[in-house]
């Protein structure tokens, strides 16, 4: 057990190390940021979804925007889509998990605001991660600028986003980590600005 936990460290190291020196991926970072920042500027809200682990995340991201991160500010509008479980049962039951982002996104989503998805995967005609797909695709019909945090699975959902940042890994716990960084990054960069 003991041999495994260098390697365990090591490994999260490496890819830390290596996004750190990868251009493509600090500027997929500084144009989101500039997203946050422009749709906090001008009144917009901020939207997040996602599945399982990055559901918990959305939640948590919300969490950072309305309250703080690290320094007192103005609270920033931003809604976990993932939250109210009367809105998922119900949209799930009557019209299928596919809609349960897109339909919240339609009644709340306006010109100027911002959405926020994550996923470790990608979506596909199979229906996996399609929910994700549809609510991307609802925002895209709604005016609204979109953030999507990937990883090298994800193919089929980067066509639909404004501003992608995309995880250099295959391994969902990895992934998971990496995004959770990445979004303690964009409310730092983001209470820098407030």
């Amino acid at each position: 057990m003991k041999s495994d936990i260098q390697p365990f460290l090591l490994q999260r190291a490496s890819l830390y190390k290596t996004i750190a020196g990868n251009r493509t991926f600090t500027g997929q970072i500084a144009c989101a940021s500039k997203l946050i920042k422009t749709t906090i500027n001008s009144g917009g809200k901020i939207l997040i979804f996602g599945n399982g682990g990055s559901a918990a995340q959305a939640q948590h991201f919300a969490a950072e925007l309305v309250c703080r991160f690290e320094k007192d500010r103005q609270a920033i509008p931003a809604i976990a889509l993932t939250t109210d479980s009367s809105i998922l049962t119900a949209q799930s039951n009557d019209d299928g998990f596919e809609t349960v982002f897109s339909r919240q996104i339609e009644a709340l989503c306006r010109h100027g605001d911002l959405v926020i998805g994550l996923t470790t995967s990608d979506s596909d005609i199979s229906g996996h991660s399609y929910n994700i797909h549809n609510a991307f695709s609802v925002a895209n019909e709604r005016g609204a600028k979109s953030i999507g945090l990937f990883s090298q699975k994800t193919k089929n959902l980067l066509t639909l986003v404004d501003a992608p940042i995309i995880v250099p890994a295959v391994s969902t716990a990895l992934i998971q980590e990496v995004h959770q960084t990445i979004i303690h990054l964009l409310c730092h960069l983001m209470e820098k600005e407030l």
